[in-house]
């Protein structure tokens, strides 16, 4: 009986422990193991089909994606199956990438090899979220460029690194939907022609891909934009041809390929180039269509053919005139064609070809409307404004007689605006505007406003093809009548510049062409009141150098007045005070390839850059530069090459560091550094150039680096 219930108890308290046990998780034997002693394996992963991609990868695009075309045809994209195999080397979605490929972004299809070193595929999004390229989507990130073309697109600008095996790519990246709106290649059209390239305007890569496509297609039913003829594809490598086997690195792109064709050439893609501005691939010579590989272009870039619907990949199209809208010079009843794009066939042919207009739009690089225009000082976007045109308004509010503004002056809250064929008066007090024309035939070329011994403008002198003009300012600030004027009816002049003579009257120095220009003695009661000869020493070397005056500047130089004379050819220099005195006159440089008799002397001044033909020693704006108007430390100078600072205590020219501006990816250093106007604020250099404004923080003494302002575009 004991034996019995000893039995019975020692059979409950295994039970009870049992239970007791049951409560902790399993465990496992384990053994201890220094990291560093490891074979450096990674913890299993489930593949139940063994295809290389793993079952939770394949689980997350199980389910079909159905979708519509846009001219209603349906499609259904089937989802992975972890228990097939099969569906790894799949393209169901037809965008040139099959389920392995996707898988893999962004490394190579090979990630599934053994040995192969990576870590996780997919890419971590902006918000943590690691994502995938879709083999149910074409296009995964939704940026109008199908996934294997992107792929395709980054192989090709180098981003392969050999060395961590990925691709990393910011222009085409297949999980990035911000490529939708870049245009790379620059290619796309100001229409506006305010110099600034808006979204709309821009000819974007992914625009440039599908390009020719018919409104209706659709890459999961028709494939990628490209052509191809099975099995082989293209021997060569090179834009626009997609290559096969040994050549490839992507498989997959030909057989997803639509069933267009080409005019011209087989296996590559139908679309303009993304990465060339000017992609014209094929041309008619008269008898067949034929490939200018290796050679692309028409001469006009891809943004403005399409905008116009011409055919950005048919050079011929460049010598089209669709509007007929030539001149039958010689009145044969025949406009005759223009039979090549080099200047002298296109000035022999009637016809006002497409080519033409594009270059009358591109105006020599000045394609931006010209015109009044600012910016807030200090802003570094969106608050441009251009001022309309007088004729084209209401007459309220602020507006601008004409669009080739001269010159610039401001008195308190007026500004005198001069331009090619009169005088705009701006009151920003009153936002209104006054517009004082020229008589007819009167051309102005620049202005200066003259100030009586109270510092109060009485009157506004003018340069002109007829000399000197000066009318009166009057009390509201208003110009007298263009009749009331006195001009001197003397040679042209450019440039005129007040000169620092101690003088009861202002004394005013004119110059035009080689040597052509006077002395002006300006009152405020006769106004011109004598009109003399400049210095004989100044005149000449103007006459021998041919050379025409773009700017002038008078100050103290080393304790000496001094008159700096800016030309197409050099800067001329002359000791004097009244500009009718003084025995010399040096070119500080000059540089001619006419044979003047002057020594050419450029080596101080900033190189030009490769290509360009424009006068290295050509000055376009100069300023003088101290701390007061009447203790100039520095002259500062512009020319085709850049900014360039000459100090006045030594003679010394610097230009170049930071003195340069490195340009952007919208803007060359070459026209941003091709300088036509200065202005200093004491804190900041304001620079005008082919490109639009920049600014310079520093001051006559030191510069310091670029600031940020908002630029005014176009041709400053």
């Amino acid at each position: 009986m004991r034996r019995s219930q000893s039995t019975l108890l020692t059979t409950l308290a295994v039970i009870t422990s049992l239970l007791f046990m049951s409560q902790f998780p399993a465990i496992s034997p384990v053994s201890n193991v220094h990291p560093d002693d490891t074979d450096q394996e990674r913890p299993p992963t489930t593949d139940s089909d063994g295809d290389g991609i793993p079952d939770v990868h394949e689980n997350l695009f199980t389910e079909w994606i159905n979708g519509t075309s846009i001219d209603g045809r349906g499609y259904a994209m089937e989802g992975l199956d972890k228990d097939d195999a099969s569906d790894a080397t799949l393209d169901n979605d037809r965008d040139g990438m099959n389920a392995t490929e996707e898988y893999c972004w962004p490394y190579p299809a090979e990630c599934t090899d053994p040995g192969f070193l990576r870590g996780l595929t997919g890419v971590v999004d902006g918000e943590g979220f690691r994502t995938y390229l879709d083999p149910r989507k074409s296009d995964t990130d939704g940026d109008g460029m199908p996934d294997g073309y992107e792929a395709y697109m980054c192989l090709r600008i180098g981003g392969f690194d050999i060395f961590a095996q990925r691709y990393t790519c910011d222009d085409f990246d297949p999980l990035n939907a911000s490529d939708a709106t870049k245009d790379i290649d620059m290619d796309g059209f100001d229409v506006n022609r305010d110099g600034i390239m808006n979204q709309n305007e821009w000819y974007t890569s992914s625009e440039e891909y599908i390009h020719g496509a018919p409104s209706n297609h659709t890459t999961e039913l028709d494939g990628l934009w490209c052509s191809a003829t099975l099995p082989e594809g293209a021997l060569l490598t090179n834009w626009p041809f997609i290559p096969t086997g040994t050549n490839a690195t992507f498989q997959n792109l030909l057989p997803a390929c639509t069933n267009a064709e080409s005019p011209v050439g087989e296996d590559l893609w139908l679309g303009t180039d993304p990465l060339l501005k000017d992609s014209d691939r094929y041309t008619w010579d008269g008898f067949s269509i034929r490939s200018l590989y290796p050679s692309f272009g028409d001469g006009i870039p891809d943004g403005w053919e399409v905008h116009f619907g011409l055919d950005p990949l048919n050079r011929s199209s460049a010598l089209a005139d669709e509007d007929f809208d030539g001149w039958d010079a010689n009145r044969d009843g025949v406009l005759s064609p223009d039979v090549s794009r080099t200047d002298t066939a296109l000035a022999l042919g009637e016809q006002l070809s497409n080519i033409e207009e594009y270059k009358i739009y591109f105006d020599d690089g000045n394609e931006v409307i010209a015109g009044l225009k600012s910016v807030e000082f200090g802003s570094e976007s969106s608050s441009l404004i251009q001022y309309p045109i007088s004729f084209a308004t209401s007459g309220e509010g602020i507006s601008v007689m004409h669009h080739d503004v001269r010159a610039m002056d401001l008195v308190d809250s007026r500004v005198y605006v001069t331009t090619k064929y009169g005088i705009t008066v701006i009151d920003y007090s009153t936002q209104s505007s006054d517009d004082y024309w020229m008589p007819q035939g009167v051309i102005l070329q620049d202005a200066e406003l003259l100030f009586d011994s109270d510092d109060s403008p009485y009157a506004i002198a003018v340069a002109s093809n007829i000399g000197l003009g000066v009318g009166r300012i009057l009390v509201d600030g208003s110009i007298e009548s263009s009749q009331a004027w006195d001009w001197s009816l003397s040679q042209p002049i450019l440039e005129i510049e007040e000169l620092k003579v101690n003088s009861p009257n202002n004394q005013i120095i004119g110059l035009g062409v080689a040597g052509a220009g006077n002395v002006f003695e300006v009152g405020s009661t006769d106004l011109i009141e004598e009109i003399n000869s400049v210095s004989d020493a100044v005149t000449d070397q103007l006459s021998d150098g041919n050379a025409t005056v773009t700017d002038i500047e008078h100050g103290l130089a080393d304790g000496n007045l001094t008159l700096f004379i800016a030309t197409d050819r050099g800067l001329l220099i002359s000791e004097t005070n009244s500009g009718r005195d003084g025995d010399t006159a040096e070119w500080r440089f000059y540089f001619s390839t006419e044979d003047t008799g002057i020594f050419a002397s450029i080596n101080e001044l900033r190189t030009l850059p490769a290509g360009s033909d424009e006068n290295p020693a050509e000055v376009r704006d100069i300023h003088l530069d101290g701390p007061s108007t009447e203790n100039p430390q520095v002259l500062w100078f512009g020319t085709p090459s850049g900014l360039h600072q000459m100090r006045l205590i030594d003679d010394v020219i610097s230009h170049s560091g930071l003195l340069e501006n490195p340009g952007s990816e919208e803007i060359s250093t070459r026209e941003i550094n091709n300088i036509r106007a200065i202005h200093t604020t004491g804190e900041q250099i304001i620079l005008g150039s082919n490109a639009g404004t920049w600014m310079v923080s520093g001051d006559y003494s030191n510069v310091y680096e670029i600031a940020d302002q908002e630029l005014i575009p176009g041709y400053i």
